[in-house]
């Protein structure tokens, strides 16, 4: 048997009293805010926060900052070493060009800059640590 019962139901029911349980300033909000409501709500945010973050835009403005900071950091003759260059028709690719010298620089950089990054830039940034030290890896086998 399936049940279904709709919100008046449920209410005149007195199974759950949601008027008693969240204080509401009526005059300032048309509709009292369930949890329900409050619930989706973070939820929403949440989605939308972790969307942003994979902004192409996002990203190319984090890849600019990186390799900014990392010509800063790394020694003189390795300056023109370090390049990132996004893809025209994949937005979310990043051609990375990096001297094998100047990787531990850009990790360094990389590292102090994810905790100022949306959550889901800092993860995929994280992601791209882990390719670089990959590659590094290889290349000492």
């Amino acid at each position: 048997m399936l049940w279904i019962l709709s919100v008046q139901q449920v209410i005149k029911s007195k199974m759950f009293d949601y008027l008693d349980f969240i204080p509401v300033n009526r005059a300032r909000v048309m509709y009292p805010e369930t949890p329900i409501d409050s619930a989706s709500g973070r939820i929403i945010s949440g989605v939308r926060n972790l969307r942003e973050g994979l902004d192409p835009d996002v990203l190319a403005y984090w890849y600019k900052r990186i390799e900014d900071r990392s010509r800063e950091v790394v020694p003189s003759h390795l300056k023109d070493k370090v390049h990132f260059q996004q893809d025209r028709i994949l937005w979310m690719k990043f051609k990375m060009d990096v001297s094998k010298r100047a990787v531990p620089h850009v990790m360094q950089v990389i590292e102090e800059y994810i905790p100022m990054m949306p959550y889901s830039t800092g993860l995929y940034f994280r992601k791209v640590q882990e390719i670089l030290t990959d590659e590094m890896n290889k290349e000492l086998r």
